[in-house]
């Protein structure tokens, strides 16, 4: 009998990973097909005014189960003067969420993924922090090439597609990390977005 009570316990774990998975390969196929979008120049950006603080919490919610299976604390920092920003919240929102899944996939049990964001000179800072493993040096002028970011624990697009997204917004991707001190990823990006500076050749 006590078999026969396991069993239902196997069978839905069994499910729980066949379903993650099946999530997981989801949401490879969409970033496939974001990144197929942006370099076939057919991917419109839909404007808005976006809180900032909606973006920082809805990573951080977005994230919130995984963290607290993993045994880390996602921690959002966020100051009240950040107003709003002009861009895709959609994509933005995107942004965030690779960049805070990334982070996750680094951090050991007890770690701290921090998200935040800040506002200097015309633009708004989001950042995600992590106090992983960090990023060997030969890999960081790499890391945003596309399956290279496979290192980093994701299937190997996110970050590129992290990067193509903030360029299409008109701004850019930064990192900082040092082995074993953990990485912090800054996407700069103008408060109103301006999506023809991620594309020179359009103002030939």
């Amino acid at each position: 009998e006590r078999s026969g009570e396991a069993l239902p316990e196997r069978m839905r774990g069994h499910a729980a990973a066949v379903k993650s998975a099946a999530t997981q390969l989801a949401r490879s196929i969409d970033d496939v097909l974001d990144m197929a979008q942006i370099d076939a120049d057919e991917m419109a950006l839909d404007l808005e005014d976006v809180r900032v603080t909606d973006l920082l919490e809805g990573a951080a919610a977005r994230w919130a189960a995984q963290a607290e299976a993993n045994h880390v604390k996602i921690v959002v920092e966020n100051p009240a003067d950040l107003g709003l920003i002009r861009g895709d919240a959609r994509r933005l929102g995107q942004i965030l969420e690779h960049l805070v899944e990334n982070a996750l996939g680094q951090t050991p049990a007890g770690g701290v993924v921090t998200v935040a964001a800040r506002k200097a000179l015309g633009e708004i800072q989001l950042q995600v922090s992590d106090t992983g493993r960090g990023i060997p040096f030969h890999v960081q002028a790499h890391i945003f090439d596309r399956f290279i970011g496979r290192e980093r624990g994701g299937p190997g697009l996110g970050l590129a597609l992290v990067k193509a997204l903030t360029e299409l917004h008109g701004g850019w991707v930064a990192l900082e990390s040092e082995p074993g001190a953990g990485a912090t990823f800054t996407c700069h990006l103008p408060e109103d977005a301006q999506p023809q500076a991620a594309q020179p050749e359009l103002r030939l």
